[in-house]
């Protein structure tokens, strides 16, 4: 996904909305977090706190021109490496903040899933806990199945794989781009035994152009060749 950047923006108001970014941030440290509900009022919007910013949706165009001064300050690239973090060396602080303003923002998922599998629960000590932020995601904007997609990986690479199943079924029906899903749901069908199932889903993805090999070797292995 692009980032789409202000080119000459007005270095005044930039500079004053970062600074209440960071003070959302700042005061954020000081709130529990409802990891039981995620902070969900079902029926009610998604809500970034007090003086929080957003949240936006990052599928909706019209909210584009927002989403820079949460990332430029917070999702740097040293962030989605999990590297360092933009102003402390806890960078969980800034995936969280870009997750509230932005609460179904791929890359900032994907860099969450990816901190949750390297550090394990500990590292989410003070903000939502992986399944929260996709929760957040899914109660936010039910109709992104990319969302669905990464949540999908995410319980496949955590052995969750019968909930794993729905959320790329959920996925398959609401994004227009499937290879890649076909693929990810072919490797969960693998796992989960059922290699017919898995062979059909990799006779999509290889038939649309998918490069990667991972699939076939593994369904050669079981003496189904594609």
């Amino acid at each position: 996904m692009r980032v789409i950047v202000h080119r000459q923006p007005l270095l005044v108001f930039f500079v004053l909305i970062a600074g209440l970014c960071c003070l959302a941030t700042t005061q954020v440290r000081a709130e529990s977090r409802d990891n039981v509900n995620c902070g969900i009022q079902t029926g009610k919007p998604l809500d970034n706190g007090a003086r929080g910013y957003g949240p936006y949706d990052a599928s909706n165009p019209q909210h584009a021109d927002k989403l820079p001064i949460v990332l430029n300050a917070h999702f740097t690239r040293e962030v989605e490496q999990l590297v360092k973090g933009s102003r402390d060396a806890n960078l969980m602080r800034d995936i969280d903040y870009t997750l509230r303003a932005i609460p179904n923002y791929h890359r900032a998922l994907v860099a969450m899933s990816k901190y949750a599998r390297l550090k394990g629960k500990a590292a989410f000590n003070g903000v939502y806990t992986p399944e929260c932020y996709f929760k957040r995601a899914l109660y936010f904007q039910p109709k992104d199945g990319l969302v669905y997609a990464i949540y999908a990986t995410h319980l496949h690479l955590s052995g969750k794989l019968a909930e794993a199943e729905q959320h790329y079924q959920s996925a398959l029906k609401l994004t227009k781009n499937k290879i890649e899903i076909n693929y990810n749901y072919g490797l969960l069908l693998f796992d989960k035994g059922d290699y017919a199932a898995a062979k059909s889903q990799a006779d999509i993805a290889y038939k649309s152009g998918y490069q990667l090999q991972g699939l076939k070797r593994k369904l050669k292995t079981k003496g189904i060749v594609l």
